[in-house]
């Protein structure tokens, strides 16, 4: 279930909805104006009334079709990152329950900790279309304190994690049991990495989101066109919100096929991530509160 998260969560939600569609409505008003009381006649041969209710069901299809696409990439998106806090917390659990948690244990488990953080990081950052100020800030901080002087991919940080269980084996601190253990939770972690890496690098094909497009807008058109000719004079009018629905319910489709992108619609992986510090290093770490500029976005 999505719900928003804030007083006026709603509110701004259907701002950025009103903005992203601002271009594509005033196009489409500016195109039903310039043929507005187009001649009955020839709107009967542009819009014969046995092509629209095809066309109409033969779009309706493409849409929802399409729409339930992306919602599914959306919701796959989420339930990995699900996935990963999880896989989070099932490291930390297998490491205490391996190591205990005297003084000399959490000496070895800080810093496992610490990198397991820094990987989802560093996968909160790498997922997006351009790096994010916070989570480049979190990087920075999360390297500093491991004494490191440059951020690591999340394919460097997983190789890290399985040599300190192969040196916790070595050094006789954990049994050939635990070391399955840990490696257990680390191959999980990679299947979900490699899960969001797909939903991120395997978008719709543009020529199907092209099709797509151009059908809404061309069904929508003769609409408009049959309407304002058949019904006046609220004909037109009628027919603009035909157009402009069905080429909003295209474009909500098209906001969240990238789960990864975009300031509502994608996920709040920096709260995601903030989620999984406070479990890891507890809730008084820097890192463990959200950013105040995702306390208002989609959430679930």
């Amino acid at each position: 279930m999505l719900r928003q998260v804030g007083r006026f969560g709603d509110l701004k939600v259907a701002l950025y909805v009103g903005r992203s569609l601002w271009d594509d409505l005033g196009v489409a008003l500016l195109l039903c104006l310039c043929t507005i009381n187009i001649n009955k006649t020839i709107s009967a041969h542009v819009a014969p009334e046995i092509l629209l209710p095809m066309l109409g069901i033969a779009v309706s299809i493409f849409t929802s079709f399409r729409n339930s696409q992306a919602y599914s990439r959306w919701w796959e998106a989420r339930s990995l990152w699900g996935a990963l806090i999880n896989h989070s917390r099932n490291w930390r659990d297998n490491l205490y329950s391996l190591l205990g948690d005297t003084e000399a244990a959490r000496a070895i488990t800080g810093p496992l900790l610490q990198r397991q953080v820094l990987l989802m990081w560093s996968l909160n950052n790498e997922l997006r279309d351009r790096p994010q100020p916070y989570a480049v800030l979190a990087l920075d901080q999360l390297s500093r304190s491991l004494g490191s002087g440059e951020v690591a991919t999340t394919q460097a940080l997983l190789v890290e994690q399985s040599l300190a269980v192969e040196a916790l084996c070595r050094e006789g601190r954990i049994s050939e049991f635990g070391r399955m253990q840990l490696l257990r939770v680390l191959d999980e972690l990679c299947n979900a990495i490699g899960g969001c890496e797909k939903v991120r690098n395997q978008p719709f094909p543009a020529s199907y989101d092209a099709f797509i497009r151009v059908s809404v807008w061309v069904f929508g058109f003769l609409v408009y066109i049959r309407m304002d000719a058949s019904h006046e004079p609220w004909g037109a009018l009628v027919g603009y919100l035909v157009m402009a629905a069905f080429i909003t319910a295209e474009r909500l489709g098209a906001y969240i096929e990238a789960p990864f992108f975009g300031p509502v619609f994608a996920l709040p992986m920096n709260r995601l991530c903030a989620t999984i510090t406070k479990g890891l290093l507890g809730a008084s770490h820097p890192l463990a509160v959200p950013p105040e500029d995702e306390r208002a976005t989609l959430w679930t």
